[in-house]
């Protein structure tokens, strides 16, 4: 995608705020760039390799060192490992490393896929996290930050303790039920573990207050003032 070719639509879903909880002055607009490559949904992952996934990679370092303002990150470490060990160059791999020492490559979750919460078992979120953050650290020297959590559905009680203890520090989600995000005030919230469990956790998080990932506008970082009529 171009770098003006958002534009258009990122007017439009300002315009299309409702007209008490529109700004009257400027306001802080972040575009965020990310990975979302479903580790085998419609395709398997040799096939998602092949057909768009080891392209991503390909042409995000080659965009990202052509411009020190572009920023991008990374989700899902199965197809990033697999660009790396089978596909990426020398040239790339030391490309990848700068572009980390300079803040403009970033990893969050960490995992090898963004697991879903409502059918998965805790032991196998564990252990696809371990996987993917065991990679990152021999690889890089590095623990991501924050989890990332725009698609898997379901909300499971286990999250904010198991990411917490991960040593993420945030939390960001965004399939919740549509009439509870239409009923929530505040986007950010700190989410505590399930009462049931023995280690108590709780890690902050915030909730996209569109329906889908992409695109959407991060309404919390918007002036206070913007903020009176929601």
């Amino acid at each position: 995608m171009g770098p003006l070719r958002w534009l258009p639509l990122l007017v439009r879903l300002l315009l299309l705020r409702p007209p008490g909880a529109r700004p009257e002055g400027p306001i802080r607009a972040f575009v965020v760039p990310h990975s979302h490559m479903d580790v085998g949904w419609v395709y398997t992952v040799q096939e998602s390799m092949r057909a768009y996934a080891a392209n991503v990679y390909t042409s995000v370092v080659e965009e990202l060192s052509r411009g020190q303002q572009r920023r991008f990150i990374a989700v899902e470490q199965e197809f990033f490992r697999l660009w790396w060990d089978g596909v990426a160059s020398d040239q790339q791999k030391h490309q990848v490393r700068r572009l980390l020492d300079e803040g403009r490559l970033e990893f969050v979750l960490g995992g090898q896929v963004m697991h879903d919460e409502a059918v998965t078992h805790f032991d196998d979120q564990i252990l696809q996290l371990t996987e993917g953050h065991g990679f990152l650290y021999e690889t890089f020297g590095i623990r991501p930050q924050f989890s990332w959590h725009v698609d898997p559905f379901g909300a499971s009680a286990t999250t904010p303790t198991l990411f917490a203890l991960a040593g993420f520090n945030a939390h960001l989600i965004s399939r919740i039920d549509y009439n509870l995000k239409e009923a929530r005030q505040e986007l950010q919230f700190v989410w505590q573990g399930s009462p049931s469990l023995s280690v108590q956790q709780q890690i902050f998080t915030h909730i996209m207050d569109q329906y889908s990932y992409c695109p959407f506008l991060l309404w919390p970082l918007l002036p206070p003032s913007a903020r009176q009529g929601k």
